[in-house]
């Protein structure tokens, strides 16, 4: 399946039952201006990530891909200083720097790559850039919204955005039987990552400081790497634990910057 059709085809699930949720909790399900002003930010950002992110993705390894994620911390950082005028401690660097040690700890043998990567990995600091900035200005413009509402709207920005990419690039069709297990990530992806994992991440903007969302990202990929060592039975690195423990330990130590 093209990843712009199956990206697409998740956000249209998770569209439907973000809304049927609006429906079902009785809350206010027609967007004013604000309201919409917030999912074109939210939705935008997301989808235009998205699509950068697996179009680089087929040119660079996964590790690649992870590290250059892992600068989220340090692009939110300069938005928040730029457009919310906040400002990072010296533990809170440190955090960061830590939580960057331990993705390149862990993905260190899978960093190199040609010239032939560099414009790949240029659309993929992009995507890092268009995620950061969008947390930033969502925090910025959503104050008092519902972030379900946020997200019911965002994502039919997202399908929007990601249908006129698969009818861009010839809306092309599955050449032979999607495999269930495909089927079942984008279902997975639409209900879980979408329409419930989206309105916690925009929630948690909403109450938190955008570097305390960003610094949340470290953890996915290795979290990604211990589940397929647990589930897939895929071998574990030796440098997985150690640089686990870095990635965690700067996690500890923002919490603990913003308890001082």
């Amino acid at each position: 399946m093209p990843f712009t059709l199956a990206v697409t085809l998740r956000f249209l699930l998770g569209a439907t039952v973000a809304w049927g949720l609006l429906y079902l909790w009785r809350q206010s399900a027609w967007p004013g201006r604000a309201l919409w002003r917030s999912a074109g930010i939210a939705g935008g950002t997301s989808a235009a990530s998205m699509l950068c992110t697996y179009w680089a993705s087929q040119a660079l390894s996964s590790g690649l891909v992870a590290v250059l994620f892992g600068l989220i911390p340090l692009m939110t950082a300069l938005f928040a200083r730029l457009w919310l005028q906040e400002r990072l401690g010296r533990i809170e660097l440190a955090a960061i720097a830590l939580g960057m040690a331990g993705l390149l700890v862990v993905f260190a043998g899978q960093l190199s790559a040609g010239p032939q990567a560099l414009w790949p990995a240029s659309v993929v600091l992009l995507a890092v850039a268009l995620q950061a900035g969008g947390a930033v200005l969502l925090k910025r413009h959503s104050t008092g919204q519902s972030a379900l509402a946020i997200n019911a709207c965002a994502l039919l920005v997202c399908m929007g955005v990601t249908g006129l990419a698969w009818l861009g690039s010839g809306a092309t069709l599955p050449s032979q039987a999607v495999p269930a297990s495909a089927l079942g990530a984008i279902v997975y992806l639409g209900i879980v990552g979408s329409a419930l994992g989206f309105s916690v991440y925009y929630r948690l903007i909403q109450r938190c400081r955008p570097i305390s969302v960003a610094l949340i990202s470290l953890l996915t990929p290795a979290t990604a790497l211990w589940l397929g060592h647990a589930v897939n039975q895929e071998a574990v690195p030796a440098a997985l634990a150690g640089g686990s423990a870095l990635i965690i330990a700067g996690l500890l130590l923002h919490v603990l910057a913003q308890r001082s």
